[in-house]
C-alpha cells in the first residue's frame, strides 16, 4: 500500500509539472488548528488573489485539527481544500522547481496592503444558515434586531485543554482577567447592547449577572456555527488579541483591542477600530513609548523576554477598558499624528516583511494622554 501511495504521489507531482505551461498549480499550507491563522491568513490571501487577479489554480493543504470545523467548511466553498495535498507539498519541496508551486498570504494574516477595506468579505451565510443563526440567537435569549457586542479574552486554558502535552506558558504575557471587562459590559448594556462573552474552554465564568449579558462560553449552548454567526453579526468585538477576533475581522466588523501585547503588533489596518496596550513597567515606573521601543520590547514574543529585560506588563484597568469601549461608540476622529509619527514601521523578526501598511487603527484618546510626555 505504501508503494502504491508513493507512486501515486510521484505521478501527481509529474502531472503538476507537465501542466505548468497550461496552468500553474500551487499548494498552500492552511493552518487550521489556530483560529486566528485560519481566519486571517486565508482572508488576506483571498484579498490578495483578487487584487492581483491571479490566474493560478491554488489548492490549500490543511495542517492539524481545525479549531472551528464549520469555518473550514465555509471556506471550502471559496477555496479548494485537499488534505492529501499536504503530502504532495512536503515531497515537492525537495526540488527547487517546486518553489513556484507554493503560495501563502503576504504576512501571516496581517493585512499590510490594506486590501480588506477594498474588498467585501469572502464568506457569507446561506439562506438556511441565516435561519439557523436567528434560531440560535433566540435560544440565547437575544431578540431579533438587538445590537450585539462580543467579548473575547485570552487565558491559558484553551491551549491547555487542546494541547495538554505542549507548554505554552511563554505566551502567558498575552493573557488577561475577564472580570476586568465587567464595567465595560455594564456600560454597553446601559446603552441597550447585548453583551456576549465568547470562548470555548475558559478559565471560569465572567462574574456578572444582568438581563442583557450572556456568558455564552459557559452557557452550554455554544457551537462552532454560532461562534461564527455571533462574530459576523456583532456591532463590534472587544478582544485582547486572540484567535476569535479573526472572525469579526474577516466579516469586516470593528474591533476594540485592549490589553494588547506585543506593542509593535497592533492591528493597524483595522478600519473603525481602536486599541490600547498593556502598560510596560521597569524600575518602578511606567515606560514611555520611546522607552518601550528603545528596549526593543515592542517585538518581544515570550514572557521570558520581558523578564530578562526587567519589564513587567500591567493589564489595563477596568476603567481604561470601559473608556476605550465607550469611545468605540463615539468613533472619535481626534488627531493622533504625534503618536503614529513615533510608532515604528518594523519588519517581522521571523520573515523580514513589513508588519504594517497604511495606518487605519485609532488609539484610545484618554489612554493615549498618559503617553504624551
Amino acid at each position: 500500500m505504501k508503494v502504491i501511495r508513493a507512486l501515486g504521489i510521484m505521478l501527481a507531482l509529474g502531472l503538476v509539472r507537465l501542466l505548468e505551461p497550461i496552468v500553474l498549480i500551487r499548494f498552500g499550507t492552511l493552518f487550521v488548528s489556530r483560529l486566528g491563522h485560519l481566519t486571517g491568513n486565508t482572508e488576506c490571501y483571498l484579498c490578495e488573489r483578487d487584487a492581483k487577479k491571479l490566474k493560478t489554480f491554488d489548492i490549500w493543504c490543511p495542517v492539524g485539527e481545525p479549531a472551528n470545523p464549520y469555518l473550514l467548511h465555509m471556506f471550502s466553498r471559496v477555496i479548494p481544500i485537499w488534505r492529501w495535498a499536504a503530502i504532495m507539498n512536503a515531497v515537492g519541496k525537495r526540488w527547487k522547481w517546486w518553489e513556484k508551486h507554493t503560495f501563502s498570504d503576504a504576512q501571516w494574516g496581517r493585512d499590510i496592503n490594506n486590501l480588506m477595506e477594498r474588498s467585501p468579505s469572502h464568506l457569507s451565510f446561506t439562506f438556511s444558515e441565516e435561519k439557523r443563526g436567528r434560531i440560535g440567537l433566540r435560544a440565547l435569549g437575544i431578540p431579533e434586531g438587538a445590537k450585539l457586542v462580543c467579548i473575547i479574552n485570552r487565558d491559558p486554558i484553551y491551549l491547555k485543554v487542546k494541547e495538554p502535552a505542549q507548554d505554552y506558558s511563554y505566551h502567558d504575557f498575552r493573557d488577561s482577567d475577564i472580570n476586568n471587562y465587567r464595567q465595560a459590559a455594564l456600560a454597553l448594556m446601559e446603552r441597550d447592547y447585548y453583551v456576549i462573552r465568547m470562548g470555548v474552554h475558559v478559565d471560569g465564568p465572567m462574574k456578572l449577572q444582568a438581563p442583557k449579558f450572556i456568558d455564552y462560553a459557559a452557557s452550554g449552548k455554544r457551537s462552532d456555527f454560532m461562534d461564527i454567526y455571533l462574530g459576523a453579526k456583532c456591532e463590534f468585538c472587544i478582544s485582547n488579541g486572540t484567535g476569535f477576533d479573526g472572525i469579526p475581522m474577516i466579516f469586516r466588523r470593528p474591533i476594540c483591542f485592549v490589553n494588547e501585547a506585543p506593542f509593535e503588533y497592533l492591528s493597524t489596518w483595522m478600519v473603525n477600530s481602536l486599541a490600547i496596550w498593556k502598560h510596560h513597567w521597569k524600575d518602578g515606573k511606567r515606560m514611555s513609548v520611546q522607552e518601550i521601543l528603545a528596549a526593543k520590547a515592542g517585538l518581544f514574543f515570550k514572557s521570558e523576554h520581558y523578564a530578562a529585560a526587567g519589564i513587567s506588563l500591567e493589564q489595563n484597568t477596568p476603567e481604561e477598558i470601559k473608556e476605550a469601549v465607550l469611545e468605540m461608540l463615539e468613533l472619535s476622529q481626534d488627531s493622533q499624528k504625534w503618536f503614529w509619527s513615533q510608532y515604528p514601521r518594523s519588519s517581522s523578526p521571523f520573515n523580514g516583511l513589513p508588519l504594517h501598511g497604511e495606518i487605519r487603527l485609532r488609539i484610545g484618546a484618554k489612554f493615549l494622554e498618559q503617553y504624551k510626555n
